[in-house]
């Protein structure tokens, strides 16, 4: 089976092509290995230059967008596809991609899969008038839609598309396992006398301010309590002596700083982009087998079903409570296997396999 993937370079703040990031480069990966041919164009709008490699026999090409050249980029697009002659599209990333995919697909009259791994009208650059419309429109006509977080799945399927599949968000186990946490602590200048807590991900005004909080109210009990930062900042600030922050670092270094801690946190609000999204960071966590501290959103009370103590209100009291009892007592979920790639690969090469022939 020949499948095309289009997608965009740069997600979650990772780069598809130079840190081997996430879904839209481990899911061509898996389906390559299933015997498949796979391609991967990427729109790229931070860089002037086309970039192409292979990777695991995929071929991945980066593709230059500015929104003067659209309309002769999606034409570049068109002729590049119709050599390929896919049997499959899957567009992921954003509405536009996603539209641009259903139209290549209808087309050259073949199956079309969109690939929702966040609420994607809740971007910041997707709030403009009747983009919600065109999401639900590309939703609606999509063969299938995979969903990155059974709530998600769940929407989608209510509303809009009864034609769904949970493709969640794996780990790569060849980069995130247990370590040593002298070792680790060792290499980010971190005390051991001290209580670690961490969070390694997007900081803004929905993922952080809880857990900042919820630390301040601990911190006269344990004056040892430091709080590890890393990841892009946007529209908060934070000074406090006792947090630790190492700014933007390569996927390569994140293992380091989650074993270095003693607990780790998805402090997430509770509003409808998290509400629906499905965090790449409680797979890695649990790969490094750390305790773990989640807010009760999204699928975050049914991947902890196990382990209630992991759980808390988006609050910063509720969370200072847990917080306290998974440092005193921590108590760690056992690694799921289904988070593996591997898995997670297989799942979506059975369901592709079915919907085109």
């Amino acid at each position: 089976m020949n499948i095309y993937f289009l997608c965009k370079r740069y997600y979650t703040n990772k780069d598809l092509i130079n840190d081997c990031f996430g879904r839209l480069y481990h899911l061509p990966k898996q389906l390559s290995e299933q015997g498949h041919i796979v391609f991967v164009d990427a729109f790229d709008y931070r860089n002037r230059t086309a970039l192409a490699v292979k990777e695991n026999e995929v071929s991945f090409q980066t593709i230059p967008l500015r929104p003067a050249s659209l309309l002769k980029t999606i034409r570049q697009v068109y002729l590049h596809v119709k050599t390929i002659n896919p049997d499959v599209i899957v567009a992921s990333g954003d509405i536009y991609i996603g539209l641009i995919g259903l139209l290549l697909a209808r087309r050259l009259r073949i199956k079309f899969v969109y690939d929702v791994y966040d609420y994607y009208p809740a971007f910041r650059i997707n709030r403009f008038p009747g983009l919600t419309s065109l999401f639900n429109y590309t939703v609606r006509k999509s063969s299938l839609v995979t969903c990155a977080s059974e709530s998600l799945q769940r929407w989608v399927k209510s509303r809009l598309n009864q034609h769904t599949l949970l493709i969640q968000n794996g780990v790569d186990r060849n980069v995130f396992t247990v370590g040593d946490r002298v070792e680790a602590r060792r290499k980010l200048n971190l005390a051991l006398d001290t209580e670690v807590v961490g969070y390694f991900g997007s900081i803004n005004p929905a993922r952080g301010p809880i857990l900042i909080e919820a630390c301040r109210l601990l911190i006269e009990a344990k004056p040892n309590l430091r709080l590890a930062f890393a990841g892009r900042v946007e529209g908060i600030d934070f000074n406090d002596t006792w947090i630790k922050y190492y700014g933007e670092l390569p996927q390569s270094s994140v293992p380091d700083l989650i074993n270095a801690c003693d607990v780790v946190v998805v402090p997430y609000a509770g509003d409808q982009f998290n509400s629906m999204s499905g965090a790449c960071k409680i797979a890695e966590y649990l790969a490094c087998g750390k305790p773990v501290v989640a807010t009760r959103v999204s699928d975050h009370a049914e991947v902890f079903k196990e382990s209630p103590a992991s759980l808390c209100e988006p609050v910063a009291e509720d969370m200072a409570r847990v917080l306290k009892s998974q440092l005193e007592h921590p108590e760690i979920v056992p690694y799921p296997s289904n988070f593996d790639w591997q898995s997670i690969g297989q799942t979506l090469n059975n369901k592709l396999t079915k919907l085109v022939t």
